[in-house]
């Protein structure tokens, strides 16, 4: 809960302003009061504030959130009332929401926004096959005909998830008929079209939208294309995927998968942040396998990109490539 609560309000706060915001050091202080810090980019300044989490705040934590968190310090929090929020700048606690409503104060640097409608989080945490981290599994099990039949421990290492996971994620696919066991730990996918779309649909709906994601342009325009030939670590998705593997389609945006830095990728590419750019960096859900050095993500996750943004045009290049490519794993 606490990591989808500070994925969701650095990315609405980074859409609503021209900041670029990173996470450090997150839980790796367990004798510091702060759960981790934001590195913050604005304009050639950066600066760095240590956070806290907290779903709620209310009067009676003021005084000891005062004294605990650090002047430069910043709590990110689901939402608070006016009143609370009002004592919070009086004390000088800076704050964020994850609506992106936020009030920091640092240097020469102050933000206040309180316009941005409220969000709530959901409490129900999901521990069906497709749950977040049952998604996680799924989509290599579409990808590489040989994962289906990984130990879990190295299923489990590829998918970021646990053994018990990987367990429960094969028990359900099975019950539901997704998957037939055919010997001891040996299982084969008998209905492949089913398990790829409800992936696919609930992959858009359930884990797309806790995955940090931030949009960029080239600051010398070029076009988009010329990522195929660039040298960076990151797989390429969406339309200028689908233009690599279809002559039927013309990108005019792309997707990157990143594992890291979203700032690092950006300096090495010359990008610069833009609500409405055409690149659009994503947080990586997955560990890369060392016998994968494909630079274009795999199919399924193509075809849900596309999907994602359904113009007709991507619409039907999703169905293209699928009737192409799908089988090629199995």
């Amino acid at each position: 809960m606490e990591q989808e609560m500070l994925n969701i309000a650095i990315e609405n706060l980074s859409t609503t302003t021209e900041l670029m915001i990173e996470t450090s050091h997150l839980h790796e202080s367990p004798k510091n009061y702060y759960d981790g810090e934001l590195k913050f980019f604005y304009k050639g300044l950066s600066f760095d504030m240590p956070f806290v989490v907290k779903r709620r705040v209310t009067l009676t934590q003021l005084p000891f959130l005062q004294e605990d968190l650090p002047k430069e310090g910043i709590i990110i929090m689901e939402y608070a009332s006016k009143s609370i929020k009002e004592q919070l700048r009086r004390l000088g606690i800076n704050y964020l929401e994850i609506s992106g409503n936020a009030y920091i104060s640092y240097d020469r640097i102050y933000i206040f926004i309180d316009t941005n409608k409220r969000i709530k989080l959901e409490d129900t945490d999901s521990n069906a096959a497709f749950s977040k981290t049952g998604l996680k599994v799924i989509y290599h099990l579409l990808s590489n005909k040989d994962s289906i039949n990984y130990s879990y421990r190295k299923l489990g290492e590829i998918s970021g998830v646990s053994i018990d996971t990987i367990g429960r994620v094969y028990r359900e696919l099975v019950r539901d008929k997704y998957f037939v066991k055919v010997s001891n730990r040996k299982y084969k996918i008998i209905d492949y079209d089913r398990l790829f779309k409800d992936w696919v649909t609930l992959f858009n709906k359930t884990l797309r939208p806790k995955l940090k994601k931030r949009s960029f342009r080239f600051s010398n325009n070029q076009s988009i294309q010329s990522l195929l030939a660039a040298n960076f670590n990151g797989k390429i998705s969406g339309e200028l995927a689908a233009e690599k593997l279809s002559s039927y389609n013309i990108a005019e945006k792309a997707n990157i998968y990143v594992k890291g830095s979203f700032v690092d990728l950006a300096m090495k590419l010359d990008l610069r942040p833009d609500k409405n750019g055409q690149i659009t960096m994503i947080e990586q859900f997955w560990n890369d396998s060392s016998d994968n050095s494909e630079r274009i993500a795999d199919l399924p996750l193509v075809y849900a990109d596309l999907i994602s943004d359904p113009k007709p045009r991507n619409l039907e290049t999703a169905k293209l490539i699928f009737n192409e490519y799908a089988y090629q794993s199995l």
